[in-house]
């Protein structure tokens, strides 16, 4: 009876953890992913305690033997994708109307499928460089460029983050392609806006979600994620800057000028 007990309790550990762990890798707040730990495991009938950081879920339950057991959880990565944050939550308000297995097995098929398309992703990179061009007060042929400027960028991220590349890394790359583009064409003459469209398409990676996150933290209490949130928004503007900054100063050295 203990023995089915104590794997009971490992089971319900074992999900609350990778309940959080869905909503933390996927653009979730800290405080969002220690409520829905707990929201899980009280349904159960268990007390839970959590504390979450960035990195690492810990969480314990108190079994019914009052004896308490923890489970460590490291998150390696993290990624933007609030379709999956949606479907959790979903599923997490219907949690009565399923079985334990058949909840876990749902959480599974959250974590494993709704990943973007990289043709989604292209489309947001093109729309977003597109219409802040224009709404900077660039011309038709400066959105074209600034377009195509989107898709290549859209691209790179992708695939460097397929390959498992650091976000300083793919960061500072998107920095690059976002201002070595628009001066190639001001180069050949194409645009004299070159500023407007650099600036546009590095809206595509300006960390408003993660900076929006940080705030919310702090706002929620928690002040050692809402810190770490803030530098990671710190870090991600300090790399788009040195990857535009870098291509900016060789081409001005050669003789360029940015309008």
């Amino acid at each position: 009876m203990d023995r089915t007990l104590n794997k009971l309790e490992s089971e319900i550990l074992e999900l609350t953890s990778y309940t959080g762990k869905v909503i933390l890798q996927n653009g979730g707040e800290v405080y969002r992913a220690e409520d829905v730990i707990c929201r899980v495991g009280k349904h159960y009938g268990y007390e839970i305690e959590t504390f979450v950081t960035l990195t690492c879920i810990v969480v314990s339950i108190k079994g019914k033997d009052k004896q308490y057991h923890s489970l460590v959880t490291r998150i390696s990565e993290r990624s933007w994708n609030l379709n999956k944050i949606h479907k959790t939550n979903k599923l997490i308000r219907e949690i009565d109307n399923y079985t334990f297995d058949e909840f876990y097995e749902k959480m599974r098929k959250i974590d494993n499928n709704f990943y973007i398309e990289l043709y989604r992703y292209m489309i947001g990179f093109v729309f977003v460089s597109i219409f802040f061009t224009l709404l900077f007060g660039g011309n038709f042929r400066d959105s074209l460029i600034g377009g195509l400027t989107g898709i290549t960028v859209g691209v790179g991220s992708y695939y460097l983050g397929k390959m498992g590349a650091n976000g300083v890394l793919i960061n500072s790359i998107g920095g690059m392609i976002c201002t070595v583009i628009p001066c190639i064409g001001n180069y050949y003459g194409y645009t004299n806006n070159t500023s407007i469209i650099i600036i546009s398409c590095l809206m595509n990676l300006v960390p408003g979600l993660v900076f929006v996150n940080a705030i919310r933290d702090f706002i929620s209490g928690d002040l050692i994620a809402g810190n770490s949130r803030l530098m990671e928004a710190i870090m991600i503007a300090t790399s788009l800057a040195v990857g535009a900054g870098v291509i900016l100063k060789i081409y001005t050295t050669m003789g360029g000028v940015i309008y």
